[in-house]
């Protein structure tokens, strides 16, 4: 076991306003309140603010933080984000922790380390200071003795080592096809995605309606092992007492025992909707926060079922969607011409489609409009597919991608974007990546046999 030094007991390092004490794990700021920091998220930020500036890889903070283990994709870019947020930086405009595409990440601002004693102690000072560091050592000790860094007993499923909680999530599947009722599904899927793929713990995994697939898991126990927490969510649009609503079932796919169960009225609007999602995942012990909605708390695109209908289109990466997906945004931009969510998701679609697509150019509203990372993505594709700008793309998707990991839409936009950069093999990795998490996409499918047969 390793014996730590008085100093490096009382070390410090300066984080923006905060101080940062990583023995204790823990922030420090200036009114003297205090924020503890979780083991990991720790000596991830210890690992970044020893470098001195210089850029940290992801392989090197494998290396340092994780010991070198296998780890999921979306691992590292949890942990950064949640750093993030706990220091109150902005992935977007940072200022603190700053990812540098392709090459990793580093802190922006020169850290002053020091001691958070100084001075020449009396002896009495020296006895309190060798009494600190025993009781330091010793409670370290327990603790590695106790929860060893390979095991994950003890832990809720989110906190599993490799890697995560991982939710395979079928469209919501509409028990008529009347009027309105696929688009209504189509609608509910694409905002539950939003809403599941933005918690840091859950890798999702969507599928399409065959709900009778021979592996429902897409492959994921051959991947990550037949130990990796895995859960199926199920959702049925149906009426329930003359209201619309969505009946939803999580299972164990191995078992098929039904885990957990809830009922969404439509009519409720999407806070309930949400509400339910949040109580199922802390049924598997993830508590999720909602900020997800607080950007677009008030506004009338949330419940504007066209929205997410034109998303989900967008998604699907073919220019017959994506004259679905304008002519849906263009029915609300009829109604409310200067919605800046719904100006966005036009610019990002005419950019990458042009006339194809239908319609004509919607220049972009200013980004401070437009919050959350569904904004980040909108920007990133005028970047890439307007304006040619590969090194802006990454960065904002980058960006997007901390804060939902399991965005397929995203992962495919970034394998554009390091294709224009040269790194065809990055493209390549990026596409298969968003084809695990999105099997139903065919253009993923396509694009990555053509990207592989051009490499062959």
């Amino acid at each position: 076991m390793k014996m730590h030094s008085e100093g490096e007991i009382h070390r410090s390092f300066k984080v923006g306003s905060w101080d940062f004490r990583p023995m204790l794990k823990e922030l420090k700021a200036p009114d003297g309140r205090t924020v503890k920091l979780e083991d990991k998220i720790s000596l991830l930020l210890e690992t970044l603010c020893s470098r001195d500036g210089a850029v940290v890889s992801k392989e090197e903070l494998i290396d340092a933080v994780w010991d070198g283990r296998e780890v999921s994709e979306q691992t590292i870019p949890v942990a950064i984000s949640k750093l993030r947020k706990t220091l109150g930086d902005n992935s977007a405009s940072p200022t603190m922790l700053e990812t540098v595409p392709r090459h990793g990440y580093r802190m922006m601002r020169e850290m002053a380390s020091a001691s958070a004693m100084s001075g020449a102690g009396t002896p009495n000072n020296n006895f309190m200071r060798m009494a600190i560091a025993v009781s330091l050592v010793i409670v370290v000790a327990l603790a590695w003795m106790v929860f060893d860094k390979g095991a994950n007993i003890g832990t809720s499923p989110a906190l599993a080592a490799k890697p995560g909680i991982i939710l395979t999530i079928n469209d919501v599947r509409p028990v008529s096809k009347a009027d309105g009722q696929i688009d209504r599904a189509i609608a509910l899927s694409e905002l539950a995605s939003f809403y599941l793929s933005q918690m840091p713990d859950v890798l999702v995994i969507r599928h399409w309606w065959n709900l009778d697939a021979p592996d429902p898991t897409g492959g994921i126990y051959t991947r990550y092992g037949a130990e990796t927490p895995v859960y199926a969510l199920k959702s049925t649009l149906l009426e329930e007492n003359g209201e619309a609503a969505v009946a939803l079932i999580l299972s164990n796919p191995k078992t098929e025992e039904i885990l957990w169960s809830g009922l969404h009225f439509v009519g409720r609007g999407t806070g309930d909707y949400f509400a339910n999602l949040r109580e199922m995942l802390q049924s598997l012990g993830v508590f999720g926060s909602s900020a997800v909605v607080d950007g677009l708390a008030g506004n009338a695109i949330l419940e504007d079922e066209r929205y997410w209908q034109g998303l989900y289109f967008a998604h699907l990466s073919n220019e017959g969607a994506a004259k679905a997906a304008n002519n849906a945004w263009k029915a609300i931009a009829d109604e409310r011409p200067n919605d800046p969510y719904v100006k966005s998701a036009r610019s990002a679609l005419w950019a990458r489609w042009g006339a194809g697509a239908g319609g004509e150019w919607v220049k972009a509203p200013p980004k401070e409009s437009t919050q959350g990372y569904v904004g980040l993505i909108d920007r990133a594709a005028i970047a890439l597919f307007k304006d040619r700008d590969a090194a802006r793309a990454l960065m904002l998707l980058e960006a997007a991608l901390e804060v939902a990991p399991g965005d397929h839409y995203a992962l495919s936009l970034q394998g554009e974007a390091l294709l224009l950069a040269g790194d065809k093999a990055g493209c390549i990795e990026a596409y298969k990546k968003a084809l695990r998490l999105a099997p139903f996409a065919k253009s993923y499918a396509i694009r990555l046999a053509e990207l592989q047969r051009i490499s062959d």
